[in-house]
């Protein structure tokens, strides 16, 4: 689909524009720029708990949605040249999104982001349930599920997810993100409590889900944002992880991006993806 265009553009010069009233002799220049600014961009985030921000902050939100989740970094950023209607919620996944989530938005919507496809493999509770050796058997099949669902249902239910996103806001910037490897390539892992081969293992499922989403996003002609690259050195099992670890499984919050994820994870792969201003 084409994109409208520019649309991170219009952010920046607004920004500028506020920049500029810090000087006197900018002052008749920032009241014009005011005049005639547009109205602010009408911004949808849509996905599961990795979009909500759970984890990164606290909150009293049903669906976790936080105040150091991505998309609220970028409505915060832009100074009120983004309007943000947050749809993001916990557990969601690619069918939530399209069914549910996607009411959200309309022919008015201009930028819309995804995080999804995570929930739909249920590769945390699979781990999980694979540390435990006495669930050998379990384990075997869960992965063996995952595999089934990653070469069937899931590219189906990722491409109408996006045309689902794409029909109800034909006018708006469409950017799909990826998710990040969740474990550092090294076989010490002080203070994670998974086997290296099960470390390896949930690598190569996050990168085939990764992969799935991008080809799905290639199919529709929307962006797709990887954030496997900006997460390199900040995995778990390295000094600075940007993933909650083991402290995270009593409150479900394991293997979600911390704040710093958020801020320096996701968000500038985001900006970068809107500025470059391609498809």
């Amino acid at each position: 689909m084409p994109y409208p265009t520019a649309i991170f553009r219009r952010v920046v010069a607004a920004c500028a524009a506020m920049a500029m009233t810090s000087t006197a002799w900018a002052a008749p220049a920032a009241v014009a720029a005011r005049a005639t600014a547009p109205d602010p961009l009408q911004y949808v985030a849509l996905g599961d708990s990795v979009a909500a921000g759970h984890g990164a902050a606290a909150t009293n939100d049903a669906c976790g949605r936080s105040s150091a989740a991505y998309p609220t970094l970028l409505a915060r950023q832009a100074h009120g040249s983004i309007t943000l209607r947050f749809a993001a919620c916990t557990g969601a996944t690619a069918v939530d999104v399209a069914t549910r989530q996607a009411a959200t938005l309309s022919r008015e919507t201009d930028l819309v982001t995804i995080t999804a496809g995570a929930n739909d493999l249920g590769v945390k509770q699979v781990l999980l349930a694979c540390q435990s050796p006495a669930r050998v058997a379990a384990c075997r099949t869960g992965y063996a599920a995952i595999n089934r669902r990653l070469s069937s249902t899931l590219p189906r239910d990722l491409a109408r997810m996006i045309r689902t996103v794409t029909t109800a806001a034909p006018n708006a910037r469409v950017v799909v993100t990826g998710y990040p490897l969740p474990f550092a390539r090294t076989r010490r892992c002080a203070g994670v409590p998974v086997q290296p081969s099960l470390r390896v293992r949930s690598n190569q499922v996050i990168h085939q889900l990764n992969v799935a989403i991008a080809e799905a996003a290639r199919q529709s002609r929307v962006r797709y944002v990887d954030v496997a690259r900006p997460f390199t050195g900040h995995e778990l099992c390295t000094a600075r992880p940007w993933l909650i670890g083991a402290e995270g499984i009593r409150d479900n919050t394991v293997l979600h991006p911390t704040a710093a994820g958020q801020a320096k994870g996701y968000f500038p792969a985001l900006v970068e993806a809107g500025l470059a201003g391609r498809p």
